[in-house]
């Protein structure tokens, strides 16, 4: 009987309204019991799944989609939003699994909309500093704001003043990223629909697999 080889776990990333959460469930279809035995051995187990957690805090605890733009609320909500993160990969303890997005999104939002000092007080929280060397062990994949007809807005995604906005918040995860140490790879322009994108996760952890850098 083989014995199962720990695959890396994977954080989807990037601006709002780039496909991340569409990926996520396709790869929880697609990941399947078959699959995954093939590519880790007969005894491993299919992805957790994180799903995007701050959706759920803004409902809960009563934030809107323009709160994020407030200094004190904005900076609360992505507190709280790395604050879940951390309780959500605690709570799977060694267990592989998908993150529809990370740790590292709110201090680039809040970057971007609140400032650097803000975003600096998000980087000092303990919580990220676990988070953060989790993710240099994963799988990080951005995705990237290619089509401007995706932008949308609801009551709590935030709504970008333009086109631009959106692509400078891209460009400050690629930011982030760099600066936190975190290695990442970005899924290419030419990838456009579901199908696409779930065999450039595929072809990622079936290169991993072959090389043996589980």
């Amino acid at each position: 009987m083989s014995t199962p080889n720990q695959p890396r776990n994977i954080y989807l990333v990037g601006a709002h309204c780039t496909g991340k959460t569409t990926l996520v469930e396709g790869l929880r279809a697609h990941l399947s019991t078959n699959l995954v035995s093939e590519l880790y051995g007969e005894n491993a187990e299919c992805p957790a799944i994180v799903d995007e957690l701050v959706r759920n805090i803004m409902r809960t605890d009563g934030f809107t989609a323009s709160d994020v733009r407030l200094p004190s609320k904005g900076l609360e909500l992505q507190k709280r939003t790395i604050l879940a993160q951390h309780q959500a990969e605690v709570n799977l303890g060694n267990k592989w699994f998908i993150s529809d997005r990370s740790g590292i999104d709110p201090i680039v939002y809040a970057e971007v909309v609140l400032g650097r000092p803000e975003a600096e007080k998000l980087a000092e929280m303990k919580e990220w500093h676990v988070l953060r060397e989790k993710m240099k062990k994963a799988y990080v994949i951005v995705c990237e704001p290619e089509n401007a007809s995706w932008l949308s807005t609801d009551r709590v995604r935030m709504a970008c003043n333009d086109v631009e906005e959106w692509r400078s918040i891209a460009r400050a995860f690629r930011t982030a990223l760099q600066s936190h140490g975190i290695p990442y790879v970005t899924i290419p322009a030419r990838v456009e629909d579901l199908g696409q994108g779930m065999q450039f996760v595929e072809e990622l952890l079936r290169s991993s697999a072959t090389s043996g850098m589980f």
